[in-house]
């Protein structure tokens, strides 16, 4: 599978975010989150993707939400692992509020 990064964005990436990392059924999901101490995980149903490589957070299929349920969200994120050729990278998920 091959995957085009998009960058993110100069007002995304002055945001503080950071990668908190869980396990859920043995799968490891790696989740972006905002930092800001007023902020909190988002409660949603829709999933977007992307990969912290090199110091930059890129996303994958830019940028848009592409799972609606957590199980595909799980097949999504298990595909994007497998086929992540770097193992410095962090494929990583990020929720936001669905329409």
């Amino acid at each position: 599978m091959i995957l085009t990064r998009t960058q993110f964005t100069e007002t995304q990436s002055r945001n503080v975010i950071g990668i908190e990392s869980f396990d859920e059924l043995g799968l490891q999901i790696n989740i972006l989150v905002d930092k800001d101490s007023y902020s909190k995980v988002k409660s949603g149903n829709q999933y977007k993707f992307g990969v912290y490589s090199e110091g930059v957070f890129y996303w994958y299929f830019y940028g848009k939400s592409v799972a609606n349920s957590r199980d595909k969200m799980r097949v999504i994120l298990t595909a994007i692992m497998k086929s992540n050729e770097n193992p410095d990278d962090v494929p990583f998920m990020y929720k936001a509020k669905g329409k």
